[in-house]
């Protein structure tokens, strides 16, 4: 690790900030300790997976604060050095950019330093009362990361409102301002079966889920599998995939078969795959990972040549629901985007916030303007 910065934030107590070049160098016990409890987005092995198959960024880097041999925090980052602006931004920020492409006849690329996770909520893995010195440390430490880095964006990516206001005071006296990101979509579930889920939902959500799964089962050459080990149907996937990232509100993260066979095959990561068959074709599929009783459904793969008429978006998310209930889930994250069919399926929506700056302050002044408009924050596509 290197060491850029030491401050005294007591009487005689030193505190310094770190920068890993992978997680590896933090040990995983002190990992563990830190993150968010049940959260499988968090998992040290995904990261360590991420960071072995390249799904984006440059190179990753996790600021760790220190006293002595005790770690108080770590701030997950990483860096891209010629990011295309449309792939960062939504649907209206890519529309915002179209005349500046029909002038320059290429993407336009900026170098950034993105904190938190590329795969989901961002945050910052720290204990329990901390000095009130640690969050101007460690941002301070992300501005000379970026400077380090050459990049002259700066991101603090879907924070949760407790890690913003911790991180706040810190970020506004540094030059960021905040932004909304998109919220997650999340479901609480308390039935034991997948049949008392559909109950429950409202009358709208009801009658569309019963509505869609009929419309599916009409299909009876259409049929779902539960795979734990799925890195043989991985060059299947990929297409799927693809498919589905070609209408993603930003592309931050792009997996690699390298990274979904590892999402298989490492027994530390607990992913499962929800796949739906027509004949012997895959046609659909919908990674999920899970905790001891939180999970996310954090990647979807979809043909769209026969998405409406199976209703495959939908019937994929219900066996999702229905794979984590049967699990003991007591919460599934559906993540971000196609709000509107998600709250037919009982989610509620969880604010996340972005934190930006420049290190021009031109730049950084036309930012604060444009930048929460450029910002698409329905999700309606799928």
């Amino acid at each position: 690790m290197t060491s850029p910065e030491r401050t005294a934030v007591g009487s005689d107590t030193q505190w310094q900030v770190e920068v890993a070049d992978s997680v590896s160098e933090i040990p995983e016990d002190v990992w563990r300790n830190l993150a968010p409890p049940d959260d499988p987005l968090y998992e040290y092995a995904l990261f360590q997976a991420m960071e072995r198959t390249g799904i984006g960024p440059d190179a990753y880097r996790y600021l760790v604060l220190r006293q002595g041999q005790h770690v108080g925090a770590v701030l997950p980052t990483c860096v891209f050095r010629a990011l295309a602006l449309e792939d960062a931004l939504g649907n209206q920020g890519r529309k915002a950019l179209r005349p500046l492409h029909r002038i320059t006849g290429r993407p336009l690329r900026v170098g950034m330093l993105v904190c938190g996770n590329l795969l989901g909520e961002g945050r910052v893995l720290r204990e329990p009362g901390l000095h009130a010195a640690a969050p101007y440390l460690l941002v301070k430490a992300v501005q000379q990361l970026a400077a380090a880095a050459g990049t002259r964006w700066t991101v603090v990516k879907d924070f949760p409102q407790t890690d913003m206001e911790w991180l706040g005071p810190a970020l506004e006296s540094a030059g960021f301002f905040r932004a909304p990101g998109m919220p997650d979509a999340r479901i609480a579930l308390h039935a034991k079966t997948f049949d008392e889920f559909v109950s429950s939902l409202s009358r709208n959500g009801r009658s569309t889920a019963r509505r869609n799964l009929a419309r599916f089962s009409e299909h009876d050459d259409a049929t779902f599998e539960v795979r734990e080990r799925f890195d043989d149907l991985v060059p299947a996937m990929m297409p799927l995939y693809e498919a589905v990232l070609d209408r993603a509100e930003s592309r931050l993260d792009v997996w690699t078969p390298e990274f979904m066979t590892l999402l298989s095959t490492d027994p530390r990561i607990s992913a499962k795959a929800i796949t739906c068959w027509q004949g012997d074709r895959l046609v659909g599929f919908l990674i999920c990972l899970f905790g001891e009783k939180n999970s996310v459904a954090f990647r979807i793969g979809i043909d769209y040549a026969c998405s409406r008429e199976l209703r495959l978006y939908q019937v994929t998310y219900y066996r999702g629901i229905e794979e984590a209930i049967r699990s003991g889930m007591t919460e599934i994250n559906l993540t971000q985007t196609a709000y509107e069919s998600k709250r037919r399926m009982g989610c509620h929506l969880v604010p996340l916030e972005h934190a930006v700056t420049h290190s021009n302050r031109v730049c950084r002044a036309i930012l604060k303007r444009v930048f929460p408009m450029a910002l698409n924050r329905s999700g309606e596509q799928p």
